[in-house]
């Protein structure tokens, strides 16, 4: 488009200057061919007295005519040719254009770079053997000493990988074999680790069978081919209270006779715990046949492994179908004699301490203890 305005403004400049136009050449419009006087007419101005006289006016006309001769006749431009040299002008910028997008690469230069560079291998992979000898009598080719040079490089890089993947592939069946030698370690361990519980679990049972044996002996009072379960109804400290129940839930369930003894309602239950454990323990703790078990821990796991069952045979079975009709199950009565006031007044008056119950007024239920 900057080239067609270029040539339009050339040709507009060469266009020579007209000086007046002719009355024939005046193009004429009228109304019935659809145009109309969008100039309103001037009025006819009112008749002026001539101010000059016919000498003047002649010699006007003799001036006006002497112009018209020295000006030469204007040049007439043909429009329509001048818009087809434009049309053409326009033409040719537009396939020169077309034919500048639409080149086609060289086939031959593009396919002769491709084989170039697929010709050209790595240094490593050159075949040295394929190298030429050079002609003594041309001047344009390398020293020979030069290309020997180059080909001992060439060697000395080879035989360098070549070292390096030997060297790699030893460190790695090195660590193979480390990590085989860990795993057959720990395997070992874990066998020996075995080996030994069952060894452990060995030395519980005597020539007899009996597993008890394996077990400390610590017998309270009363204990002797019994099951005797100290436990706590306080709940001051929330685990110690869900041990205890746990303990008594998993007796109830094998249905044998126990006897539970309340450190909490009764002090002397926790003096004689305190002196077997020889300490101030915690309950639940629980003692089969003058033996003593342990804890909630190690009871539900002797459980959990399927050991515990066997520890209590020979203990009687429970055939009650209810609670205790004297207690209730909670094993303690009011005292008969004090009436739980754990006080007995004389008949001076004076009080002393009842001492046929404990320090709460209660004694231990006859039927069922």
């Amino acid at each position: 488009m900057k080239s067609v305005k270029g040539k339009l403004l050339k040709k507009l400049k060469s266009i020579q200057p007209v000086g007046y136009l002719k009355p024939d050449r005046v193009l004429q419009v009228f109304a019935i061919d659809g145009f109309t006087d969008s100039f309103p007419k001037a009025p006819i101005p009112v008749q002026q007295p001539k101010l000059f006289t016919k000498e003047s006016v002649s010699e006007q006309e003799n001036i006006e005519q002497s112009a018209v001769q020295n000006h030469p006749e204007p040049e007439v431009i043909d429009v329509t040719e001048l818009m087809k040299d434009l049309e053409t002008d326009d033409d040719d910028d537009e396939d020169e254009e077309a034919d500048k997008e639409n080149i086609t690469p060289n086939v031959e230069k593009v396919s002769a770079k491709l084989n170039c560079r697929q010709s050209c291998a790595p240094l490593s992979e050159m075949d040295v053997s394929c190298f030429r000898k050079p002609d003594l009598n041309s001047c344009t080719l390398f020293d020979p000493n030069l290309l020997a040079a180059f080909e001992q490089a060439v060697q000395a890089h080879m035989r360098m990988n070549e070292e390096e993947r030997r060297a790699r592939m030893e460190r790695e069946n090195l660590l193979e074999k480390k990590a085989r030698t860990l795993e057959d370690s720990d395997e070992n361990s874990r066998k020996g680790a075995e080996k030994k519980a069952r060894v452990e679990e060995d030395c519980h049972e005597d020539a007899n069978g009996d597993p008890l044996l394996g077990f400390e002996d610590k017998c309270p009072a009363g204990g002797d081919g019994s099951v005797i379960l100290y436990t706590t109804t306080l709940k001051g400290i929330r685990k110690t209270f869900e041990d205890c129940n746990r303990l008594r839930f998993l007796l109830e369930s094998f249905r044998v006779v126990f006897y539970e003894r309340d450190v909490s309602m009764h002090t002397e239950y926790r003096e004689e715990l305190w002196s077997i454990l020889g300490g101030k323990v915690v309950p639940p703790r629980l003692f089969i046949k003058g033996r003593y078990i342990g804890g909630a821990d190690q009871v539900l796991s002797l459980h959990e492994q399927g050991k515990f069952k066997v520890l209590l045979n020979g203990i009687p079975a429970d055939t009650c179908k209810g609670a205790c009709e004297g207690c209730g199950g909670v094993r303690f009565v009011l005292c008969f004699v004090c009436n739980g006031s754990h006080k007995m007044i004389a008949d001076d008056g004076l009080s002393s301490k009842c001492m046929q119950c404990n320090e709460n007024g209660l004694i231990v239920c006859p039927l069922c203890c």
